[in-house]
């Protein structure tokens, strides 16, 4: 028997598909955290027992061509070998395919998102989704349409950035990923908008497992005339068998 602010699941990284208690935390709505708990697992995400991969580096800032290698380990994350880059270039092409890659582990509800007291937030009738709101640190604030997330609002201590989910690719049977979204940065003083960058993901199925395979962002500034086009590609896709 469980408590009324417990909910059983199946746990997907189980092999014997036993069943796992998710406590859901005090003063938390329980249909509001059961909602943005399912179109979390909705996600495509690598196996948990997925070691890592190879992969050839590609990548092109405006008309620039780079080439390197990028390797991603389940124990160590994403690292890169790329040559004539540096500065902010390089680091930019770090963080990004850091979190390409990243988003793409898998993680139990209950130990992120799902700490926090979920809550609806006003049922304000928006075309992205039913608001949800986690009450935590960065004001987080989700919206959920079809079982999917479908915009997220996060405040750090130098902005307020919206992340806006235009279209989804169906992946492996009851699973989606995000093909194509954008964030939007503006000031936290007047709310004025101060940067927009838009994304397009790619992805191949390699031995049975989803990976990133190509990320174009464009970028446009208050203080640009024309937007920044940066894509990143990894070919040669090798999974590690060990």
């Amino acid at each position: 028997m469980t408590d009324a602010n417990s909910t059983v699941t199946t746990s997907p990284t189980d092999q014997k598909s036993q069943a796992v208690v998710d406590k859901i935390p005090e003063g938390a709505e329980k249909d509001a955290w059961l909602l943005l708990k399912a179109a979390h697992d909705a996600r495509q995400v690598m196996p948990v027992d997925f070691n890592g991969f190879d992969a050839d580096l590609i990548f092109t800032e405006d008309d620039t061509k780079y080439s390197g290698k990028v390797t991603y380990r389940k124990n160590t994350g994403t690292k890169i070998e790329i040559t004539h880059l540096k500065g902010e270039p390089l680091d930019w092409l770090q963080d990004k395919l850091a979190s390409f890659i990243g988003h793409r582990r898998g993680d139990n509800f209950s130990d992120g998102d799902g700490k926090n007291p979920i809550t609806f937030g006003a049922d304000d009738k928006s075309p992205y989704g039913r608001l949800v709101e986690l009450h935590d640190r960065l004001n987080s604030r989700y919206r959920i349409k079809d079982n999917k997330v479908r915009e997220v609002t996060r405040t750090t201590p130098e902005s307020t950035f919206t992340i806006s989910v235009m279209e989804t690719m169906e992946a492996d049977p009851g699973k989606y990923l995000s093909k194509h979204f954008i964030v939007s940065y503006r000031n936290l003083i007047d709310k004025s908008l101060e940067q927009v960058d838009g994304f397009r993901d790619g992805y191949d199925k390699v031995d049975g497992v989803w990976l990133p395979q190509k990320r174009i962002v464009l970028t446009v500034t208050k203080d640009q005339e024309s937007p920044r086009t940066r894509i990143i590609e990894l070919t040669d896709i090798k999974v590690v068998k060990e």
